[in-house]
């Protein structure tokens, strides 16, 4: 492998040390969600400006067991599955800005290096390592009403979330629940927002600059939804505590990568003082 099958030190990527290629990357797996509600005010410090909450007040915890290929080629999964697969964990608000509306995460946990230096060198997704299981399909039969999904999450040997799916139906669910809009197509709600927060190596000056990208060619197969089931234990998510489930969903999921396409917004601001 020579330099330019990758843009990640070191460039001679000999022995497979050089997490990731250039995009776009190609994901594919499974995903498990909980949709339910929170208090607005509750969350206005993790949202940074000039993105706003938008919609109902209606946010989702994700689960995520998934390959990819990080721009290395197909060939890649099937000889390092070790590298390529991986586990995520998500909760995503749905914001807007300049009247485009998207994703914001403010908080990520992943089980690879891959997927945590690529998402927080090229994007800023604010990812750390953690663990997680996800209930696979089952191998002889399709899935039945009555089939539950379970998912569990820790970092450092400490519960973070866990959360259940209870399969009732092969569709999604209803758009709106309760006066609250729940619809969370991946792929009509394909835009994330994320930010990168870097110091300079010598005055300290610090830049944020705020990015939207996209998922493309999105496709879900073999929807289920049904009754949702949460339960969190990391002090950063104790807001969600009193939090009503209103439902949870599990799907196939597959999307190309790009590179980020809109720079939302930089700022550099002076090292703070000692």
């Amino acid at each position: 492998m020579g330099d330019h099958d990758t843009i990640t030190i070191p460039h001679m990527a000999s022995g497979r040390y050089a997490p990731y290629g250039p995009p776009p990357w190609y994901f594919e797996g499974y995903s498990a969600s909980v949709v339910l509600t929170f208090d607005p005010d509750a969350v206005q410090d993790l949202i940074p400006a000039p993105l706003t909450l938008t919609g109902s007040p209606v946010c989702r915890l994700s689960i995520h067991d998934m390959m990819c290929d990080y721009g290395l080629g197909e060939r890649f999964p099937q000889d390092h599955p070790d590298q390529a697969h991986f586990g995520e964990a998500v909760i995503g608000f749905m914001v807007e800005c300049d009247g485009v509306i998207g994703h914001w995460a403010p908080y990520l946990w992943c089980t690879s290096d891959a997927e945590l230096t690529v998402g927080r060198e090229l994007y800023g997704w604010q990812q750390r390592l953690g663990e997680m299981e996800l209930t696979r399909p089952p191998l002889r039969r399709d899935w039945r009403p009555g089939d539950r999904v379970t998912g569990l999450v820790t970092r450092g040997r400490r519960a973070v979330f866990d959360l259940s799916v209870t399969l009732e139906r092969n569709e999604d669910l209803p758009a709106e629940i309760d006066g609250l809009t729940v619809s969370l197509d991946p792929a009509a709600t394909n835009h994330h927002y994320t930010e990168t927060v870097l110091a300079h190596p010598t005055t300290q000056a610090v830049t944020r600059r705020l990015v939207s990208s996209s998922m493309d060619d999105v496709q879900v197969s073999s929807l289920w939804s049904g009754p949702g089931r949460i339960a969190v234990h990391a002090p950063e998510l104790t807001f969600l505590k009193n939090a009503r489930v209103l439902g949870g969903r599990w799907h196939e999921l597959s999307w190309r990568k790009p590179w980020p396409n809109r720079l939302v917004g930089e700022t550099t601001e002076p090292p703070s003082a000692p």
